[in-house]
C-alpha cells in the first residue's frame, strides 16, 4: 500500500513539474467560474493583449445577448470589467502576450437587477390599467404600451442569464405572467381578413403573417366575434413591355379598407400597385402579387397600430 501511495505522489509531482503556467487555460482556471466571467485576449504587447481581451468580452456579450446590445447595458457592464493578468508567453521566439479580462458576476448582478426590477414595476403598473370586465379594444391600447417594457425586460434578462454562472433567468415568477397577459390581450382582438380577386391566396398569406407578428388574433370574415376587418379586392392588368422584349409583364393591385367592426367605421382606405416581368405569365402574376402583398401588409400594420394606439 505504501508503494502505491508513493508512486501516486511521484506521478503528481511529475505532472506539476511539466505544467506550463503561461498557458491561457491554466491562468483562466485560477478563477472560480461561479464568481467570475473571464475572457482572454492576445497581442504583440501587454497593452494590445489587454485591449483585445476587453474587446473579446464585449463581443461575447453582444453575440450571446444580441437584444441587449441596443439597451446601453453592455457599456455599463464593461465599466466593471478589468484586466487582471497580462503576460508574455516564453515559448514564442518573438514577442507574444496574453491577457485576461475579468468581470465579477456579483458586480454584473448589481448593474442588471435594478434595471430588471424597474421594468417589472412598469409592467405591474400597466397591468393594473386593463379594463374590468375585459374590453378588447380598450385593453389593446394598454397592451401596446406594455410591448416596449416587455422587450427591454427580455433583453436585460437575456444578458443576465448569459452572465449568470448557472444560466438562470431573473425572477421568472414575476415576468412570465406579464408576458402571458400581453399575449392574451393582443390575441383577444380578432381581425377578420376578407380578400377577393385573382391570386388572393398569395395576398392572404402576407397579411395574415403581418397580423400574427403584431400578436393579433386572425379569424374568418364570417366570424361573429371579430373586432376589426381587413377588406381587400385585387385586380390584375396584363400587358406586354415595349422596352424589354421577351418578358411577359403583369401589373397587380389591391384596394384595401380597414374597418372597426364594433363602431361600424372604416378608418383607412388605400391602394397598392406593383408590376413584374418574367418569361412566363404565371410567374409574373405571382411575383407582382407578392410585391403587392409585401407593401399591403406593411401599410396595414402601420395604419392599424396608428389607429389602435390613438383611438
Amino acid at each position: 500500500m505504501k508503494k502505491i501511495i508513493l508512486l501516486s505522489a511521484a506521478l503528481w509531482l511529475c505532472a506539476c513539474a511539466g505544467l506550463n503556467k503561461n498557458t491561457v487555460n491554466y491562468q483562466m482556471n485560477t478563477y472560480d467560474s461561479a464568481k467570475y466571467y473571464v475572457v482572454a485576449g492576445e497581442g504583440r504587447s501587454k497593452e494590445e493583449a489587454s485591449q483585445n481581451a476587453l474587446e473579446n468580452m464585449r463581443r461575447e456579450m453582444v453575440q450571446n445577448a444580441p437584444s441587449a446590445a441596443n439597451q446601453g447595458v453592455v457599456t455599463d457592464l464593461m465599466a466593471n470589467a478589468k484586466v487582471e493578468k497580462a503576460w508574455r508567453d516564453q515559448d514564442f521566439s518573438g514577442k507574444h502576450f496574453y491577457a485576461l479580462a475579468v468581470l465579477s458576476r456579483a458586480k454584473a448582478r448589481k448593474v442588471l437587477e435594478p434595471l430588471l426590477d424597474q421594468e417589472d414595476a412598469k409592467l405591474k403598473g400597466l397591468s393594473e390599467q386593463f379594463a374590468s370586465p375585459a374590453n378588447p379594444l380598450a385593453d389593446l391600447k394598454v397592451a401596446f404600451a406594455m410591448q416596449q417594457p416587455v422587450f427591454r425586460r427580455s433583453a436585460l434578462d437575456e444578458i443576465y442569464q448569459f452572465l449568470d454562472a448557472s444560466r438562470q433567468s431573473y425572477r421568472p415568477d414575476l415576468f412570465n405572467p406579464y408576458k402571458t397577459l400581453l399575449q392574451e390581450k393582443l390575441a383577444a382582438v380578432l381581425v377578420a381578413v376578407d380578400v377577393q380577386g385573382v391570386e388572393s391566396e398569395v395576398l392572404v398569406t402576407y397579411v395574415v403573417d403581418a397580423l400574427n407578428r403584431m400578436g393579433l388574433g386572425v379569424t374568418d370574415a364570417a366570424a361573429p366575434d371579430q373586432v376589426l376587418l381587413v377588406q381587400i379586392v385585387t385586380d390584375v392588368d396584363e400587358y406586354n413591355s415595349d422596352k424589354l422584349k421577351g418578358l411577359v409583364w403583369c401589373s397587380s393591385g389591391a384596394s384595401i379598407s380597414l374597418v372597426d367592426v364594433a363602431r361600424g367605421v372604416t378608418f383607412a382606405r388605400f391602394n397598392v400597385h406593383e408590376r413584374a416581368g418574367t418569361s412566363r405569365a404565371e410567374d409574373s402574376l405571382r411575383k407582382s402579387m407578392q410585391h403587392v402583398g409585401e407593401q399591403a401588409s406593411a401599410q396595414i400594420t402601420a395604419r392599424l397600430e396608428a389607429y389602435l394606439k390613438t383611438k
